[in-house]
């Protein structure tokens, strides 16, 4: 393949992809092997057409003795020859880890930090279409679902890959007809990693007993998987919207009759974006976490799973709920508190709580709309007022009802999650519970017409400066 072919296909596949605009700043990771040498080079041919402004980014970990100081000299010679502008980073990291990713972790960093100090607007890689095979068999097995089997896109925000199309053959056939060094990394021949394993001795092994165009096919898939990916999450996009509840940078709620109603494939790439949603992106969301959420959906009860970067899902009800809080867990939580007379204002853990003696109601609209406060009556209550959360064998006489009920009961008829259950606050005298803030007051306080005495209390959320300072009122 001579320079003009190797060129065309380039330019041909960037266009079709749209991988480049014309004035761009982009950085080339350079490591001195055949991908990024090609790679380097066609961007260089191509630079005065579109006015791109190229940097080469070298990382040298060192693990190689030797060969890592030629692979540097080379690089530096190749790009003062050319008179590209290179930046060269000397990192050694520790080879006992898990060496291919903990350097993949190291390089991304580094270009990142560069994309930003520069303005760059993409950040090019030599995946070749070897690369591209290796990728899909490679997820494949790793369960990574409907949209890691399609491999390596051309365009990933600010990452491409320009040479996807390009086989290995063609790569060192363009390089040769042109008089061209690069440098081999011989540390791909060691099967020690599970990608040089797929690359040394399962593709050889296909190729010679199952098809000997096996990386064609691979890459001819993934084409097809990512036309389908596309396809299918513009669909499950519309769903996504459709099943959402409500949205914040907390919380995402979706319906799940409007889930259950989806179909399985579909329902993939739901999960996908609910977890993108709470995590900022779609990384790490695997086909495991598919049929974890799955199960979730179908199960009896309450229930949380936990999926990477501490996004946790829960199911409440007719709710499916993406949170990056763990609501199994009650933070600042208090055993009780003893209000021993009628105190105007006091907290407890994350409430700001108002008592009031009033001589009569208030004539307000809607007045038990807010069930944030409750109208007692004072003379059928008595102090000390105890506040606390439920306790085994807990039974009160909810508004409206002449007899006693079990209080798990009655915070199952009305559908409090149970992760929710044991945050609710209690409001107890000596004898009996009083009210269940936000729920429902006892019958036997319940006012009347011949109430004289109207004890109100008023519960209010405190945002976390407040609590800070309501902390250190406490202690003093």
């Amino acid at each position: 393949m001579n320079l003009n072919s190797f060129i065309g296909r380039f330019e041909q596949y960037s266009i079709k992809h749209k991988l480049f605009k014309s004035g761009e700043k982009i950085l080339v990771g350079f490591s001195g092997g055949a991908d990024s040498t090609v790679l380097l080079l066609a961007l260089w041919h191509l630079k005065s057409m579109y006015g791109y402004s190229i940097l080469a980014a070298h990382v040298n970990y060192g693990l190689r003795g030797n060969d890592s100081q030629l692979d540097e000299q080379f690089v530096r010679k190749f790009c003062f020859d050319r008179n590209i502008s290179l930046v060269v980073k000397n990192i050694a990291i520790d080879s006992t880890s898990n060496v291919e990713n903990h350097a993949r972790e190291v390089r991304f960093d580094y270009f990142n930090k560069l994309r930003k100090l520069y303005k760059i607007k993409k950040i090019a890689l030599g995946h070749n279409r070897e690369d591209q095979a290796e990728t899909l068999l490679f997820r494949l097995f790793r369960g990574s679902g409907y949209t890691g089997i399609k491999g390596i896109s051309p365009v990933t925000d600010d990452i491409v890959h320009p040479l996807l199309s390009f086989s290995r053959e063609d790569i060192v056939s363009y390089l040769k007809s042109e008089n061209i060094e690069w440098r081999e990394d011989l540390s791909n021949k060691n099967n020690t990693y599970s990608r040089n394993k797929i690359r040394n001795q399962m593709i050889p092994w296909i190729k010679e007993h199952l098809n000997p165009n096996v990386v064609t096919k691979l890459y001819e898939a993934a084409e097809i998987f990512s036309e389908t990916d596309d396809i299918l999450e513009s669909l499950a996009t519309r769903r996504f919207l459709k099943a959402q509840i409500k949205q914040n940078k907390d919380e995402c709620r979706l319906s799940s009759k409007i889930i259950l109603k989806t179909k399985s494939v579909l329902r993939y790439y739901v999960y996908k974006e609910a977890y993108s949603r709470i995590n900022g992106n779609s990384k790490d969301f695997y086909h495991n976490n598919f049929i974890e959420i799955e199960n979730l959906l179908t199960s009896d009860g309450s229930k949380q799973i936990f999926l990477p970067n501490n996004v946790f899902v829960f199911k409440e009800y007719d709710e499916l709920i993406f949170t990056n809080v763990d609501i199994s867990k009650s933070e600042n939580i208090e055993n009780e508190k003893e209000i021993s007379s009628l105190r105007s204002r006091f907290t407890f853990e994350n409430y700001r709580i108002i008592m009031k003696k009033l001589k009569k109601m208030p004539n307000k609209r809607n007045l038990f709309e807010d069930k944030n406060v409750a109208y007692l009556d004072l003379d059928k209550t008595g102090f000390p007022i105890i506040i606390r959360h439920r306790k085994p064998g807990d039974r009160f006489y909810p508004l409206g009802m002449q007899h006693s009920k079990k209080l798990k009961d009655f915070l199952i008829d009305e559908k409090v999650p149970k992760f929710d259950r044991d945050k609710v606050l209690i409001f107890c005298d000596q004898e009996k519970i009083i009210w269940l803030a936000g729920l429902r007051i006892d019958n036997r306080v319940v006012t009347t017409d011949q109430t004289q005495n109207i004890l109100q209390i008023r519960i209010e959320k405190m945002a976390t400066n407040n609590m800070r300072a309501a902390e250190r009122v406490n202690r003093k």
